[in-house]
């Protein structure tokens, strides 16, 4: 199975390949991840379930090849959920399961919390 998910909308209304997967070139269990994911979001599709709804919102579009049937394209919209759970989340975060945070960061204190969160923030569009 190959898996295409583009970004796509938002206020820009740009379009851009996020992440690109074949479930034939993955190990086993990398493979079921992704193939778990994929099931669950059709599942969803299926039963109607309605997306956030706003002409700046991101959406994804996620694209299934499978050589035995025609493409399936499945349209997302609104940010990626929290849920780590989530179809799409895991779909964007790949076919490997996230690395547990270590406790001692996890539960870090006030200025150990705020010393990671300030070291891993994306730098400010302003320079400071």
């Amino acid at each position: 199975m190959r898996v295409k998910i583009e970004s796509t909308g938002g206020f820009a209304g740009r379009e851009m390949m996020v992440a690109k997967y074949d479930t034939d070139d993955l190990p086993k269990d990398q493979a079921e991840r992704i193939e778990e994911a994929v099931r669950t979001l059709a599942d969803a599709d299926a039963s109607g379930e309605p997306g956030e709804i706003g002409a700046d919102l991101p959406s994804y579009r996620v694209t299934i090849g499978d050589p035995d049937g025609d493409p399936k394209v499945f349209e997302v919209c609104g940010e990626p959920d929290a849920d780590v759970n989530a179809p799409l989340t895991r779909l964007l975060q790949g076919p490997v399961e996230p690395e547990e945070r270590p406790e001692d960061e996890a539960a870090g204190g006030a200025a150990g919390g705020e010393e990671s969160a300030r070291r891993n923030a994306p730098p400010s569009p302003s320079g400071l």
